[in-house]
């Protein structure tokens, strides 16, 4: 069985309506770092203050979208009497694996609480259930109605 680790399983689509509204909203954004470039060049002529306008949206772009990727990638899958943990950070792959019997306690916290090691989600009260291993952190999971009916002899 495999769990993401962030989010629902299987995850929900977004509609085309709102990626329509997404992209409209990117286009507005990229255009006033446009208009600001396009000032550093004609206006201050400004080589490099006009690139390093450019630059400013793609770099932080390029940063969300990986940790998004990362975030969406992530999963566990149950197998047996093991547990895989998928992770990702910055694009690389990290896995481990758990044994059932290696668990010795599971807690739900809230996703910014500093107990909730990795990339999280912490916001609207997400919650994450926390397994550890004699107090040493082993993995996290979304903390859904489905994942605590699994994981409900740990908590």
């Amino acid at each position: 069985m495999k769990l993401n680790t962030h989010d629902c399983t299987p995850r929900p689509q977004n509609s085309n309506f709102i990626k329509v509204l997404f992209l409209i909203c990117v286009f507005l954004i990229y255009s006033i770092f446009g208009l600001v470039s396009f000032a550093c060049f004609y206006y201050a002529h400004s080589f490099i203050g006009g690139i390093s306008v450019i630059l400013i949206p793609v770099l932080l772009t390029a940063i969300i979208l990986i940790h998004i990727k990362d975030i969406e990638k992530a999963y566990i899958e149950i197998k047996e009497n093991e547990i895989y943990v998928v992770d990702y950070y910055w694009g690389i792959k990290k896995e481990k694996h758990i044994s059932f019997s290696d668990i010795t306690s599971a807690e739900i916290c809230i996703g910014y609480s500093h107990k909730v090691k990795g990339y999280r989600l912490s916001f609207a009260g997400m919650r994450y259930i926390v397994f550890k291993k004699d107090n040493k952190y082993l993995f996290k999971i979304i903390c859904l109605p489905e994942t605590e009916e699994i994981f409900k002899q740990y908590l």
